[in-house]
């Protein structure tokens, strides 16, 4: 029997073409990838008894980790005060998901959120400071193996 093949985060998922291969699509790609790993670390067996398959986990991470570059960029333009998460993207992006599962997802969000960006003090990248630079990383064939 050939086991299905599941579907992946990708920096593909980031750019539609080498104009949006930039720094803050990067540190989208980063971010949703903690999420994912967070997710699946806190939250694996309620998502099964809710029967939210991997993908929609994965698809989840995608979309809310380029819902959260919206927020950045609202910050940076000084349109808002702080980045924040909050239920709505999440009820919206995981309809299927109870009050409780929304809850523990806005928490592990905010935690990998509060992991990302504590890495990026450090990080000589400069992903949000930098944010329009072109990201070679995206080029980089490694990160699609």
């Amino acid at each position: 029997m050939v086991k299905p093949v599941i579907k992946k985060i990708s920096p593909a998922d980031f750019f539609k073409d080498e104009k949006d291969k930039i720094k803050i699509n990067w540190f989208c790609y980063e971010y949703a990838l903690e999420l994912q790993s967070l997710l699946d670390k806190k939250l694996k067996n309620k998502f099964k008894k809710k029967r939210i398959s991997q993908e929609t986990i994965i698809n989840f991470c995608i979309q809310h980790s380029k819902f959260m570059k919206e927020q950045v960029l609202l910050q940076l333009a000084g349109k808002i005060p702080n980045v924040g998460i909050n239920y709505i993207e999440i009820e919206k992006l995981l309809p299927c998901a109870d009050d409780k599962l929304v809850d523990d997802i806005l928490l592990v969000s905010a935690e990998a959120w509060d992991s990302q960006t504590e890495g990026c003090c450090s990080c000589p990248t400069r992903c949000i400071s930098e944010k329009d630079a072109y990201a070679p990383m995206f080029d980089e064939k490694y990160y699609y193996e």
